[in-house]
């Protein structure tokens, strides 16, 4: 049997080495690290030169490892396919114009029929209006949508839950 596989986001890496005083952060930080601790080989991990590319942005602590750490993860290949998904999803405004990344991680996601996108990002992803109009969309060409999930809503493997789409 395969292993499920997800897609990381750089909001997870981020929130994986976050060290500052918010305690937001702090608890993102402490639920990252106990999935990736307890479930992360249970699941195939990809991510994409997208990943990379939202980390090298600005200048921040722990920016190195964080880079470090998406250059662990399988990377998905940039196809036409993605591209012309990205461009569906700005054109249907499913993403903000202004959050192209968002959009390819989505685009990455669908067109390599990976399974969950792994985020902490709940404005534009890990929500279910998001989640429903990814599926409407993804219904109407025929392709199959992840499930988008953060660290604190994916089922968990260790636990005994389903975690494949459709399971």
């Amino acid at each position: 049997m395969r292993k499920p596989s997800i897609y990381l986001d750089s909001s997870f890496i981020s929130a994986y080495w976050y060290s500052g005083p918010n305690l937001e952060g702090q608890l993102r930080r402490m639920k990252t690290r106990d999935w990736w601790n307890a479930e992360r080989r249970l699941f195939e991990l990809w991510g994409s030169a997208f990943v990379e590319l939202e980390l090298r942005s600005g200048v921040y602590r722990h920016q190195s490892k964080c880079i470090r750490m998406s250059r662990s993860l399988k990377t998905c290949p940039s196809t036409s396919a993605v591209k012309r998904f990205f461009s569906e999803l700005l054109e249907k405004e499913l993403i903000p114009p202004n959050k192209p990344m968002d959009a390819w991680h989505l685009s990455f996601t669908v067109c390599h029929e990976i399974d969950y996108l792994l985020t902490w990002n709940y404005a534009h992803l890990a929500n279910s209006a998001a989640q429903a109009r990814l599926n409407k969309l993804c219904g109407d060409l025929q392709l199959s949508p992840p499930l988008l999930v953060s660290p604190e809503s994916i089922p968990q493997i260790r636990f005994g839950q389903a975690v494949f789409r459709g399971a």
